[in-house]
């Protein structure tokens, strides 16, 4: 019988990658990290695209995806990239200029109205 689909790539672990692998999976990173060192590992067991998927909760697509990031660039492939766009600008403040902006952040929101009703505001004078 044929297979369907291009080959998978793969995956074959040190030991020292298996560990940290291993480390991030149990949550020693961010979520996104761990979930992606569970898809390879899962993967390094020989597991198919289709029941990595399942186990991990995520699509074939995304295994295919993370599988052959870390084939071709190993633990560094499994990080995130930079997104594209403009970067966020740094705002470095001194203590001084932290505090005041953290009393005006704080005052209070409300603005007094003037004497006149809502009603007097909204209804037409004839």
């Amino acid at each position: 019988m044929s297979q369907r689909g291009p080959r998978a790539v793969v995956v074959v672990l040190s030991d020292d990658e298996c560990a940290e692998l291993s480390r991030w999976a149990r949550g020693a990173a961010s979520p996104r990290l761990a979930e992606r060192a569970r898809i390879v590992l899962a993967c390094a067991d020989g597991a198919s695209h289709a029941s990595v998927a399942v186990e991990c909760g995520v699509s074939s697509a995304t295994v295919g995806k993370w599988r052959s990031r870390f084939a071709v660039r190993g633990l560094a492939g499994l990080k995130d990239e930079p997104r594209p766009g403009r970067r966020k600008s740094e705002l470095v403040l001194t203590g001084p200029e932290r505090a005041q902006l953290t009393r005006w952040a704080r005052r209070p929101k409300t603005v007094r109205l003037p004497e006149t009703s809502f009603a007097q505001v909204t209804r037409p004078s004839y």
